[in-house]
Formats: structure tokens, C-alpha cells, sequence
């Protein structure tokens, strides 16, 4: 009798333990989908008009204004879980993959309100949960992020355009991502978001980047050669000057 596939997918208690004692997951970051013959599409402007409504320029949220529009967020989420994933193009996987993760990650904040930071949350229902559902596959938050995202997209930009509802987070954008123009709205935001000091900070003789360089660093070097090195890509200003250290990550929540 033929054994049952295994999943891909590290049990939840895994994630768990890799997050606690050793940070993030280490994924070879590899294009899966460069030659799929996807040619679908999704429309995003649900979480687009949400996002306009309930989110400011600096990334801020109005979560009061966010839970009035909760049928708005409900309904986006359940298209996502019905969506024929396998037959979207590359972009589209991957603008839908982001905004998933941006989009659960307001919803769990809903359900567990009020709260000052998402750290709050009890453990098994936060990033770790299995139930954010994406073409028929449910998947936690870890998942959407390291085995979806990371380990099948050769992108590090993604790591400035999920946000996990903190302030120390690279801010959350105020309009969805979308297939059609993935490359150019991931320039931008990351540009944005290393124009600000609670990523990038200089000083006259050096600069201070956000943790996030320093949780997934083996994600940056590879297109180059460091974190420092891709930092300067989008901060043409800090490329002669050292690095003095890690700015403090602030976990309290991303509220207006």
C-alpha cells in the first residue's frame, strides 16, 4: 500500500521551537514559479479600500476603524481561501501571498483586542496558528512567511512588505499589493521604508539598521554580498559609511 505524502510544512510545534531558540527559520531563498504557465489574476481591491480607510502614510492603524470594516477584511480572506492558486502567474502569487500575511495578521489582532503589542497574544495563536486558509491549504502565519514566501519566491524585498502589526516592523503599506505591478510597488515601499529612522538611522560616523538584517541576513547576501550591502541599495547615503550597530526593535502595536 502507497504511503501517504509528508508534508512540507514543519509541524507547529517546530516553528514554535526555531522561533523561540533560534530565531528564524534559515531558507535558501529559490524561485519556484519563473517558469509556471499561471496566467490568472486576482483582484486586491477589497484590501485596497480597506487599507486606504484604515491606515495611514506612516503605517499607523486605526484599529477602531478597522473592526467597523471587519466584513470588508472577512470577505477578502474568504476569497483568498477558495482562490485557484495554482493557476495565478508568479506576481500574482506573490502579491496575494503578502497582502494574506498583512491581511490575517489585522485580523488576529481583532480577535484578540484589546491589546498593546502582538507579542499579547498567547503563543499557539499567533504567527504559529494553522488557520489562514489560501487556495484550500490552511497555513499559520510562520508558514505564509518561510515556506511559502521565502523558500519559493527569490525576494528579500518581502521582508519590508509583511508587517506583523508593530511599530519596530517595517511599516504596513496604506494600499494593497497587486500582480500587475509587484516589482515597481516593492521598490518603492522598501525605498520608503529605509527613509525612516525606526529602520535606518545615521550618525556622523556610521548608521544603526533594523534587526530585521540582523534575524534574516542570509536572505540579503546572496544578491549583496551583505546586509549592509542591500541597505545601501535603497540608502545610497550609508554606502561609505560603517555600520555601528542594531537599532531596538519596538513590538508595541502598530496603532494610529
Amino acid at each position: 500500500m502507497s504511503q501517504k505524502p509528508k508534508s512540507l510544512i514543519p509541524p507547529p510545534d517546530t516553528w514554535r521551537w526555531l522561533l523561540r531558540v533560534a530565531g528564524p527559520p534559515r531558507v535558501v531563498l529559490r524561485e519556484s514559479y519563473a517558469d509556471d504557465p499561471g496566467t490568472g489574476r486576482f483582484d486586491h481591491g477589497g484590501l485596497d479600500d480597506l487599507l486606504r480607510r484604515c491606515v495611514d502614510d506612516d503605517g499607523f492603524v486605526d484599529y477602531a476603524g478597522l473592526a467597523r470594516y471587519a466584513g470588508l477584511l472577512d470577505g477578502y480572506l474568504s476569497r483568498i481561501a477558495s482562490v485557484d492558486f495554482a493557476g495565478l502567474a508568479r506576481d500574482e502569487k506573490l502579491a496575494l501571498l503578502i497582502n494574506t500575511y498583512n491581511a490575517a495578521t489585522l485580523r488576529l489582532v481583532l480577535d484578540h483586542a484589546p491589546i498593546a503589542s502582538i507579542r499579547d497574544i498567547p503563543t499557539k495563536a499567533r504567527w504559529t496558528a494553522r488557520r489562514w486558509t489560501v487556495g484550500g491549504q490552511t497555513l499559520s502565519l510562520a508558514d505564509i512567511e518561510n515556506t511559502e514566501l521565502r523558500a519559493k519566491f527569490n525576494e528579500p524585498r518581502i521582508h519590508f512588505a509583511i508587517n506583523c502589526a508593530s511599530i519596530g516592523c517595517p511599516k504596513l503599506q496604506n494600499a494593497a499589493f497587486t500582480g500587475g505591478a509587484i516589482d515597481a510597488e516593492l521598490a518603492a515601499h522598501t525605498r520608503d521604508v529605509h527613509a525612516g529612522a525606526r529602520w535606518l538611522r545615521t550618525t556622523p560616523d556610521g548608521f544603526h539598521l533594523t534587526k530585521i538584517y540582523r534575524w534574516y541576513e542570509g536572505d540579503f547576501v546572496p544578491s549583496a554580498g551583505s546586509a549592509e550591502n542591500f541597505a545601501a541599495r535603497f540608502a545610497p547615503t550609508i554606502a561609505n559609511l560603517p555600520r555601528r550597530g542594531w537599532l531596538a526593535y519596538d513590538w508595541s502595536l502598530n496603532a494610529a
